[in-house]
């Protein structure tokens, strides 16, 4: 599942929660659900996190590196 999917389906369930006439039972169920999408949401975005640093530190080791400097 994508961020965007999950992100989606927990808007979902909000505009579902928002309905005055939702039964507890429904109202639990639906909670449950965007527990489990927030931590997918979350597990996602720290994955993300470590790719844009991972990619980070390789753009800061070329930017260090001389231009002049010849790879053997």
């Amino acid at each position: 599942m994508t961020f965007e999917e999950a992100l989606n389906n927990l808007n979902k369930i909000k505009d579902e929660l928002e309905n005055p006439d939702i039964s507890l039972d429904k109202s639990i169920e639906l909670y449950e659900k965007s527990v489990e999408y927030t931590k997918i949401c979350l597990e996602l975005l720290k994955s993300t996190e470590g790719k844009v640093t991972m990619i980070k530190s390789e753009i800061d080791k070329l930017i260090e590196k001389p231009l002049d400097d010849k790879e053997e």
